[in-house]
């Protein structure tokens, strides 16, 4: 079976923004591009996990660790699409005043509190997926999480009869 377009493109997307923002990240960082690419990836991720979940009833009953760390993924982008920038936030390098002893601490984007996020709205209030958010995401540094998501989906594409099998 060939993988059909739709589903090697948001692939493509996900492989591509996530492995920007590793470089991004190791590679003289910078800032405001990591968080670019990390919020690219997480938009992929989102849109090739809704389409197999639509497509595919046997991705729909997987089981293990992938569905809560998609639901999470899902509910952040369902708590702030529009604002997306305000889920996470930037630690690590130098900050201002420089206090001594100095120790820097490299640039990580985490992944914020769910108490800071911004208020969801009525039709996307959902205490098991904030629940997935919370355990799986919150304060976690946006790289891990995105390699467990493209770990998953390296599961999903070795499963027979996956449509991300090619």
């Amino acid at each position: 079976m060939s993988t059909p377009p739709l589903y090697r493109l948001a692939l493509s997307g996900f492989q591509q923004a996530n492995s920007r923002l590793a470089g991004l990240l190791t590679n003289a960082p910078n800032r405001d591009a990591a968080l670019i690419a990390a919020m690219e990836a997480a938009y992929w991720a989102n849109a090739l996990d809704l389409r197999l979940r639509e497509d595919d009833a046997a991705y729909l009953a997987l089981t293990g660790d992938g569905p809560g760390l998609m639901r999470g993924l899902r509910f952040i982008r369902n708590r702030a699409a529009h604002q997306l920038p305000m889920v996470v936030e930037v630690t690590g390098g130098l900050r201002a005043p420089i206090k001594f002893p100095l120790t820097v601490h490299p640039i990580r984007i985490r992944w914020v509190d769910a108490s800071v996020l911004p208020p969801a709205e009525e039709r996307h209030r959902n205490a098991g997926a904030e629940a997935c958010y919370v355990a799986r995401f919150q304060g976690r540094p946006v790289d891990e999480v995105l390699t467990e998501v493209a770990h998953w989906f390296d599961q999903e594409q070795a499963r027979t009869g996956s449509l991300l099998s090619t």
